[in-house]
């Protein structure tokens, strides 16, 4: 009898725990439950499409949400319970996509049922309150829609009718993505300019050659009508030629709120966007991934004038590189903007490793390794720097750039920062650490996208310590993707635990197992 008592009395003491949680978790807020729902459904640029900062803190281990995994969880969300549904609600509708016919059709019947179900319920309310204030239904949670015309259905005109319904309902719209395959018509353009006008505060506009005399969302009849735009990605947008582009005639086109302007390499765009009146600009990409060869010569006239009118106010410059498998490097050179009369508020640059390498007159070189042996060297002798040297079509940079304080080099690798295999990359972490007078201001060179955690090479880590040495003695800081410095801690007692040994001789560095006896002979030999 004792012994079943005690099971009694354990079983019931177990309910109790398990009953009464130690942690209430219903009577968090609504914003931290709203707050934990957005962390667990993030998609990069769905909520907006304003560039990315490049100088973000990048994660080895924190995979992205895909759109399709972060749709099936707010899905998932709104069913748990009638709380969960009234928070993630927002969640399921800040980012629709619209892409074929039906979609249109039913996103525009459930917008207008829950402004029904909505007005109804405001009635009620105020029947029996004194607030008169009816809400929405789940039109105003809508703040990004993405439109495409790949399908057969959206080029009929229901599909249109029912674009137009859902613009006309949607009071809180901050961002449009629009993929046409095709110009839109005069009237679409009338459509979107009446009721994304005053709202929108992002734009990207993805659409076919136009052709001339065709309208264009660059008229100024419809670009002037967008008052609140903030950023204008126009990257993907094309011209046949430079006569196709609008004439803005003698009016200036003022948009004054615009921050980011994103736009490709072409002269022809590049030379309308010299014409805007962007007083606010702070943020100029310019993407290389559309330049056609044979106008290659004519882009950097046509960035020299842009720079010209728009230079001085640009605080950030971001160059994206061409689509290609090859080393070509991109029709620009970042002598350029580094000039002190052409951007002199230039806080930020940011280019892919194979553009061409910083022309400037003298290069107080850093010790280049000396040759060894190629018979019982470790490694193959050392080849030549491939890539692109630097440009002469920019003039070289004689004279110091006093704002320019980050630096960021896409495209790096481990396999490019072997400092006895010389290579493109490495010339320009060179020209940075040795031209050091030159950038009074400079703090900090990161190479973006190459996180040295999550590197698979052993020596990555002792590759990546000596180039920030060789950063630390020209007193700037050297970080990796995850924007870590990183540097050798004090030497343990036990010298057995090392696994590998530096050796140095006249600055040249092999890094080398011990477990390869015959290799750590020759190294140490050769010390």
């Amino acid at each position: 009898m004792s012994a079943e008592r005690t099971l009694i009395r354990l079983s019931n003491t177990m309910s109790d725990t398990q009953c009464s949680p130690r942690a209430d978790h219903t009577s968090l807020p609504t914003e931290l439950w709203l707050e934990i729902f957005r962390y667990a459904t993030y998609v990069p640029r769905a909520r907006c499409i304003s560039p990315r900062e490049s100088f973000e803190i990048q994660r080895p281990f924190n995979p992205l949400n895909t759109p399709v995994s972060s749709m099936r969880t707010k899905c998932s969300l709104v069913l748990v319970c009638q709380g969960w549904r009234r928070v993630s609600t927002e969640l399921l509708y800040e980012h629709v996509v619209i892409n074929s016919s039906r979609r249109a059709y039913l996103l525009g019947r459930t917008l207008e049922s829950s402004d029904l179900r909505a007005a109804i319920a405001g009635a009620s309310t105020s029947a029996t309150s004194e607030n008169t204030t009816s809400e929405r239904g789940h039109a105003r949670w809508i703040r990004h829609l993405e439109i495409h015309t790949c399908s057969r259905t959206s080029k009929t005109a229901p599909f249109w009718y029912a674009i137009a319904g859902i613009l006309s309902m949607l009071p809180n719209l901050h961002a449009v993505s629009g993929f046409w395959e095709r110009p839109l018509s005069k009237g679409m353009l009338d459509v979107f300019t009446r009721y994304l006008g005053e709202s929108v505060r992002a734009l990207y506009w993805e659409e076919g050659e136009v052709p001339a005399g065709e309208a264009s969302l660059l008229a100024p009849t419809f670009l002037t009508k967008y008052r609140s735009l903030r950023v204008l990605d126009i990257r993907k947008l094309a011209f046949e030629n430079s006569k196709t582009v609008p004439e803005l005639g003698d009016t200036p086109v003022v948009l004054p709120g615009v921050i980011d302007l994103l736009i490709p390499m072409c002269p022809a765009i590049m030379a309308f966007a010299t014409k805007l009146s962007l007083p606010a600009l702070a943020r100029l990409v310019l993407d290389a991934s559309t330049a056609r060869t044979r106008r290659l010569s004519a882009i950097p006239p046509a960035l020299d004038t842009l720079l010209a009118v728009h230079g001085p106010k640009l605080t950030t410059v971001e160059l994206l590189p061409v689509n290609s498998l090859s080393y070509a490097s991109g029709p620009v050179d970042i002598t350029t903007f580094l000039q002190p009369d052409v951007c002199p508020q230039l806080d930020t640059l940011v280019f892919d490793c194979r553009e061409r390498v910083l022309s400037a007159p003298v290069i107080s070189a850093l010790q280049q390794p000396p040759q060894r042996p190629p018979a019982k060297s470790l490694f193959s002798p050392l080849p030549p720097p491939t890539g692109p040297p630097p440009s002469d079509s920019a003039p070289p940079l004689n004279a110091p750039h006093a704002a320019l304080r980050r630096v960021g080099i896409r495209g790096m690798g481990i396999s490019r920062l072997y400092p006895n295999r010389p290579t493109h990359a490495q010339l320009h972490l060179r020209a940075f650490a040795e031209q050091r007078e030159l950038f009074p201001a400079l703090e900090v060179v990161r190479t973006l996208g190459f996180l040295v955690d999550a590197s698979t090479d052993p020596f990555a880590r002792d590759i990546f310590i000596w180039w920030t040495e060789k950063y630390e003695s020209a007193g700037l800081d050297l970080q990796d993707g995850e924007g870590v410095v990183w540097l050798y801690t004090d030497p343990e007692c036990d010298e057995s635990a090392a696994t590998e040994e530096q050796l140095m001789a006249a600055d040249c560095v092999d890094y080398v197992h011990k477990s390869d006896v015959e290799q750590y002979n020759l190294a140490k030999a050769q010390a």
